[in-house]
């Protein structure tokens, strides 16, 4: 059910931002600091807009290009322009974030590792690059590592969507076992983006998981009012319903269920 959620070309995914922000307060999963120049991080760029080379503005049009084909599964098109867009400007960090989403694609994550330090060199206080980098280091069991993206992205007063960090922040702390912390971000997400709905599906799965299936009760409901029915949502409602013993609501799930998502995993799994 739960998979951590990249930003930018990878996942088109808008969550509104709260006016006030808690402190990002840069540790891992266990509560140690990691280094990392949170000024850096928290950095607003300022410097004046200014006319693009010729090779530049191409280079944006094959990057756009190039991430177009990624969403659409064309990997070997993307490559491509990809290519294309960095040899007209090796300086893009979009490119090179882009290209390492699509080097993950093709099961190449060192080369992903170094397309996302090479955009972090050229962008530093970007959050999207910081936020996707974080994603890739969890991927690759660096827990630590990724929480400091994670936190460096939401400290940034111009990310538009923290919601998503922190929600990756607390997908990558359940992966490594840490459920308080996970629980912590989760509702940091929900209070910042009430209508961020993956955030509320993984606090009513960890409620449940911790036997609070009335608190699930609630999380899933705010869940329902955001994402609608789902498969996901639908086969943790079953659970829940079940546990609270209202098999009348539990059967109207599992009914639901079957019959708008009959090819869906969770379907599948009823039988």
């Amino acid at each position: 059910m739960r998979r951590l959620l990249g930003s930018g070309f990878a996942v088109l995914l808008l969550a509104s931002c709260a006016s006030q922000r808690p402190d990002p307060g840069v540790r891992d999963a266990s509560g140690g600091e990691i280094a990392i120049d949170m000024n850096t991080c928290s950095r607003v760029a300022s410097d004046p807009e200014r006319k693009l080379s010729k090779n530049e503005r191409l280079a944006e049009l094959h990057m756009a290009l190039g991430a177009g084909y990624l969403q659409e599964g064309a990997l070997d098109v993307a490559l491509q322009e990809l290519e294309q867009s960095l040899k007209l400007n090796s300086r893009n960090a979009n490119t090179h974030a882009t290209m390492a989403l699509l080097q993950l694609r093709l099961g190449k994550p060192q080369v992903a590792a170094e397309h996302y330090r090479r955009a972090l060199a050229l962008a530093p206080s970007d959050p999207e690059i910081r936020n996707n980098y974080g994603v890739y280091l969890c991927g690759q069991g660096q827990a630590r590592e990724a929480d400091a993206q994670f936190r460096c992205a939401i400290a940034n007063p111009l990310y538009r969507t923290p919601a998503m960090a922190y929600t990756n922040a607390a997908e990558c702390a359940l992966r490594h076992g840490d459920g308080p912390r996970a629980e912590t971000d989760l509702l940091t997400a929900v209070q910042l983006d009430p209508g961020f709905a993956t955030a509320s599906l993984m606090l009513a799965d960890l409620q449940f998981s911790k036997g609070d299936a009335r608190g699930a009760r609630d999380h899933l409901a705010r869940y329902v009012r955001g994402a609608g029915q789902t498969p996901a949502g639908l086969a943790l409602g079953i659970r829940v319903e079940t546990a609270l013993g209202d098999l009348d609501r539990a059967a109207s799930y599992r009914m639901l269920l079957k019959n708008r998502f009959p090819d869906s995993r969770e379907a599948q799994e009823l039988h």
